[in-house]
């Protein structure tokens, strides 16, 4: 193992790390902070593997999570300016419900996976080479919709593929941190939203007898 492969395999261990924090979140502003170090760390390692169809969707994922964070961070802005209004005796207008939503323009959506494909193309190598650029695009999706049940669900789906091809271009650390990945998110699903919406269930039953006894 060259030291370029050594340096790339350590990359990877902390891209591990951010990634796996990234599912663990329940707040979005946080899932996205961990994407964007995740998608960086991995950008770089593929540099040292000179495996660069992979290197660039990683960047384009980076970016993208990056754009969604900032409109993530105007939601909670308008919230909270909403409040204060509200506070005043002041009330807003409906013009910023699609803001609310947490959703970057769909043009920019839409952009993001042109960018995707045309960057994905420039070092074509093989079949496999189109992996890298269909993954970033199921991506871009699910970190654009602000659901993350959604999220977490297709978490499950993503470390197979990169499964796949860091172990066509020798990526050995990152064939390891996918299989870590995807356990990692299926926890996340059962914890978060399996048991979680079982101990929600539960608690609203509750109260519900609590009243009903009243």
């Amino acid at each position: 193992m060259n030291l370029n492969s050594i340096i790339a395999q350590c990359l990877a261990f902390l891209g591990l790390g951010s990634n796996i924090a990234s599912v663990q979140c329940k707040r979005r502003i946080w899932v996205l902070f961990f994407q964007i170090s995740a998608n960086v760390l991995y950008a770089v390692q593929y540099i040292f593997l000179d495996a660069w169809p992979a290197f660039a969707t990683s960047i384009v994922s980076a970016v993208e999570c990056l754009i969604v964070y900032y409109y993530a961070n105007q939601v909670l802005v308008k919230k909270v300016d909403k409040n204060i209004s509200e506070d005043s005796g002041r009330v807003k207008s409906g013009k910023d419900n699609n803001v609310k939503e947490g959703k970057m323009p769909l043009p920019v959506l839409l952009l993001i996976i042109l960018a995707t494909i045309g960057f994905g193309l420039l070092d074509y190598k093989d079949t496999l080479s189109l992996l890298p650029i269909a993954v970033t695009i199921a991506y871009s999706w699910v970190v654009w919709q602000p659901n993350l049940k959604i999220f977490r669900a297709v978490s499950v789906l993503i470390p197979a593929c990169w499964f796949i091809y860091n172990m066509h271009v020798g990526a050995w650390v990152s064939m390891c941190t996918a299989v870590v990945e995807f356990g990692s998110a299926i926890a996340a699903v059962i914890r978060i939203d399996i048991l979680g919406s079982k101990d929600q269930t539960d608690k609203s039953d509750n109260s519900d007898k609590n009243k009903a006894t009243k």
